[in-house]
């Protein structure tokens, strides 16, 4: 499983791919895994049929799922997964967030990282919100960043869901995490430590998923330009 994360895009011409390395800085994180989905393969592809067939199958009663839309199919197998590493319970109450979370011990940090409260939940400082400390580690090139999204339409795929993420996109400019490695000279460092929006009580169970890393080129990278007719 480890060497699927090491992955990045590329073009059908066969240009290098961008490496994306990644570690555990405690002993109890997951590896972080391509994102799976769960979609009905049993269903017909209509973009494969022709208007014809299309339409037989419309006056038969077939009724589409939003999961039969090529780009909501596909948002489902990109990024990778990341899973809490622990057990925990959260909620919020009159003089904040509370929880419950076991310590993580001195035998676990790997990298000898350790969170603010000792344990795998957080709380940034006089804010209501926790983090949740996942404990992976990324380096990543310069010229992309890393986005840290929910997981794509959980409404569906975990509509129990008692919690969001916050989401957000890791650059160079924060240079919060060291990069202890002198081989990735143009590599930048970060943990995968997701800040979460509570709507209820939660519980979270070790193994379940939280969100999902994507590699991202950064906006300098990009120009808009509207199209002149003459």
């Amino acid at each position: 499983m480890e060497k699927e994360c090491v992955e990045a895009s590329t073009s059908d011409e066969g240009t290098d791919k961008i490496v994306i390395y990644w570690e555990r800085e405690y002993s109890t994180a997951f590896p972080p895994e391509r994102l799976k989905l769960d979609f009905h393969p049993h269903r017909p592809m209509l973009s494969q049929m022709t208007l014809d067939e299309q339409r037989a199958l419309a006056a038969s009663g077939y009724k589409v799922l939003p999961d039969d839309c090529g780009p909501v199919r596909t948002v489902g197998n990109y990024g990778w997964l990341i899973r809490c590493p622990a057990d925990i319970k959260l909620r919020r109450t009159a003089s904040g967030v509370q929880w419950q979370s076991p310590p993580i011990a001195q035998e676990e940090r790997l990298l000898g990282y350790k969170t603010f409260s000792g344990m795998y939940v957080d709380l940034i400082l006089n804010s209501g919100y926790p983090k949740l400390c996942c404990g992976v580690r990324l380096y990543y090139p310069k010229h992309v960043g890393l986005m840290m999204k929910d997981l794509p339409n959980h409404f569906y795929h975990h509509p129990d869901r008692t919690f969001t993420v916050w989401e957000g996109i890791k650059t160079q400019e924060y240079k919060r995490t060291p990069n202890q490695y002198a081989w990735l000279p143009d590599y930048e460092a970060f943990t995968a430590n997701f800040l979460l929006q509570l709507h209820k009580p939660t519980t979270i169970k070790r193994g379940d998923p939280i969100g999902v890393i994507l590699p991202v080129l950064l906006p300098k990278q990009f120009a808009l330009q509207e199209i002149q007719y003459p």
